[in-house]
């Protein structure tokens, strides 16, 4: 144990852990008693448990949630009044805190507290059951959704000059003639029927003796049928009028959205740089512009932070800007900040990513003011899903996205790569909504996959949007509702594509060494199977032989497109072995990645050492200092600055020995 900064770092040495402190009295109250902490543990812990009062007893003993996987700072709770009995309103009382059940766990531990729980916690707790069978139910028709059989099948939707068109066929019996195409919203859940009011856009659907259709729907660039993320689908409308004015429906397909935008509102741009196995980096604000010249960069990415940057209406700093033919207000400091930051990597010659982030500040929206953050959204998550559960606040992300896509889809604001949200896998940490299951998790992301895809794709045809994932692959027991794995996911996005349209996404993976401790990720325990449990940069080649495969590849009959994201390698300044060894694991990098096609660029992360990154030193400078603000120059840096110069070779053949034994 020892301290760092604000927090307290523990690394444990044997099997049995623990901690010992004391509580102040716990008087009586109506609310649970709530012990919290700040966390940062990248592999999580398991077997978390509680004992209290001494002498220590198993008989006084309770078992707690798992610590999960932190890769940044996060908040852990424990209910104590899961044994109501032991708190005391006397006295102070001793507790025992066990970290698990293995040596060699390092984490850290900041703002320890005891307090009351929140009203947050406290609703929680009261609608907790009824709302894990609401969605239980809700995430079963969703699973059932994507395993049905429609008898009619949507197979193309296409936006032209002056018209929607939306063709199909037949592909089962059909029990009634009253069928319908019928618009689908932004809030709409596809597995749940729609309800039709009076203004729904819908449009009989005649099928012809060979059991094809094609409905031709007038709509010019200005109608709001062409709307960002608006999409199809046959249904039955029931006669019967419901009590709230609306009529239910019975899909006969599944939604469709839209495969292909009018040519004549895209902008005329050349395409995007092709790339493979191309040197970029996260942070780019972290370098001097000579450094990015230095390094012979490609590809580079910003964090673009969503929320407060688009307002429906006018506020203090905002400007009113058209948005697809409707006043909007724009925030004028965030748009100048994220300009500088796209133009700097621009005007090195980069091709730009943009991570698409909410972070979680517990702002809910109002009828007056909507939020892009999502409701359920926990405050344990740094970042959050979109809300597209109201109409206003998805409506503000359409916007917010329609206008990012018109502005950085040219010239020295021009941005290819959309990576929607972060490592969506570890969605408790990095894009909560409260704890749900897969499918409903899913749903939700999917949607806001697709609005992304739809607002960038239109503008620039060369834009692509990418799912983020962490390296963990097929997890052994996933924290319920909070992690989900990503080889679950992927195939569940495949097959999304598969019924409601697919679309060219691609794959923003974080392949971090197996230990973020460790930067020799060669000697990485993983296997060569897509049953792995994590894929690093060792065995990353089965996952690009499994984009290879037919039924991974996007409509054209392409390899999706890859980007290495996010990843480093950590080494302190004070280890002569551990900056020798991120050189070498640099080197070692770009001798894997090369053996895989579809890796478009590979995104360090990150130039400068950072002093809220839980003890990591991922770098390839350190720390910055009055002196050097940006940090002495690791061994690292010259080995990145040497990947694809003559000065690889005898760097490789330095450092390869430690990849080779």
């Amino acid at each position: 144990m020892e301290p760092a900064d604000d927090a307290i770092a523990f690394r444990t040495t044997g099997n049995d852990p623990f901690i010992v402190f004391q509580i102040p009295p716990t008087p009586a109250n109506q609310r649970r008693w709530i012990m919290a902490m700040e966390v940062f543990c990248p592999h999580g812990i398991q077997n978390m448990q509680l004992f209290y009062a001494q002498p220590w007893s198993e008989k006084r003993r309770i078992d707690l949630p798992h610590l999960s996987r932190a890769e940044g700072w996060t908040t852990y709770t424990c209910d104590l009044s899961l044994g109501q009995e032991f708190l005391r309103e006397d006295k102070p009382l001793w507790l025992r805190l066990d970290f698990g059940n293995q040596a060699d766990k390092r984490f850290q531990i900041r703002n320890v507290v005891l307090r009351l729980e929140n009203d947050l916690e406290l609703r929680q707790n009261q609608e907790r059951e009824e709302r894990v069978k609401r969605l239980e139910r809700l995430n079963e028709q969703i699973a059932s959704y994507y395993q049905t059989q429609f008898p009619i099948e949507i197979t193309r939707v296409e936006h032209a000059a002056d018209a929607i068109l939306v063709s199909g066929k037949a592909v089962g019996q059909l029990s009634t003639a009253n069928l319908s195409l019928i618009a689908r919203g932004l809030t709409d859940i596809s597995a749940l029927p729609a309800k039709v009011h009076s203004t729904t856009f819908l449009r009989p659907l005649r099928i012809d003796a060979d059991g094809n259709f094609m409905v031709r729907i007038p709509a010019d660039k200005h109608s709001a049928l062409r709307n960002t993320g608006l999409r199809w689908q046959i249904v039955s409308i029931s006669s019967q009028l419901n009590s709230d004015g609306t009529r239910s429906t019975t899909p006969y397909s599944a939604v469709h959205h839209v495969d292909r935008y009018d040519a004549e509102e895209a902008k005329q741009l050349a395409p995007t740089p092709k790339l493979r196995a191309a040197k970029g980096m996260t942070c780019l604000a972290e370098l001097a512009p000579e450094h990015v010249e230095e390094l012979g960069l490609a590809h580079g990415s910003v964090n673009l932070v969503l929320s407060n940057l688009v307002s429906p209406t006018p506020r203090p700093g905002y400007h009113p800007t058209k948005i697809r033919g409707k006043e909007r207000y724009v925030n004028q400091a965030a748009k100048r900040n994220l300009d500088q930051r796209v133009q700097k990597g621009r005007d090195a010659g980069l091709v730009m990513a943009a991570i698409l982030l909410i972070p979680n500040s517990q702002t809910k929206s109002t009828e007056d003011a909507p939020s892009l953050e999502h409701p359920d959204a926990d405050p344990a998550g740094t970042y959050t899903m979109p809300n597209l559960t109201d109409e206003a606040s998805a409506q503000l992300y359409a916007d917010t996205l329609d206008f990012l896509a018109d502005r950085y889809s040219e010239g020295s604001l021009r941005i290819d790569h959309w990576i929607v949200h972060n490592e969506i896998d570890a969605g408790w940490q990095w894009t909560n909504m409260g704890e749900v299951p897969m499918h409903i998790y899913l749903d939700h992301y999917f949607r806001s996959m697709r609005l992304v895809d739809a607002a960038t794709r239109r503008i620039n045809p060369h834009a692509r949007t990418f799912i983020s994932l962490t390296h963990h692959w097929n997890l052994e027991d996933p924290p319920h509702w909070r992690w989900y794995r990503s080889k679950d996911i992927m195939q569940a996005l495949v097959r999304h594509g598969e019924v409601e349209g697919n679309f060219p996404w691609g794959l923003a993976h974080h392949p971090y060494p197996e230990s973020l401790w460790e930067s020799d990720t060669w000697n990485d325990n993983v296997e060569f199977s897509l049953d792995a449990n994590m894929f690093t940069l060792k065995n990353w080649q089965v996952l690009d032989d499994w984009l290879h495969t037919k039924r991974l590849r996007d409509p054209e009959g392409n390899v999706r497109a890859v980007l290495l994201s996010e990843q480093g390698f950590h080494a302190s300044e004070k280890d002569p072995e551990a900056l020798e060894q991120q050189a070498a694991a640099v080197l070692y990098t770009f001798e894997q990645i090369r053996k895989c096609k579809s890796i478009l660029a590979f995104d360090y992360h990150r130039p400068v050492d950072n002093r809220n990154e839980g003890g990591l030193h991922l770098g390839l400078r350190g720390l910055g200092s009055s002196e050097l603000p940006r940090g002495a120059a690791k061994p690292a840096w010259d080995a990145y600055k040497s990947i694809g110069t003559p000065a690889e070779t005898n760097l490789r053949s330095k450092h390869e020995d430690l990849w080779n034994n």
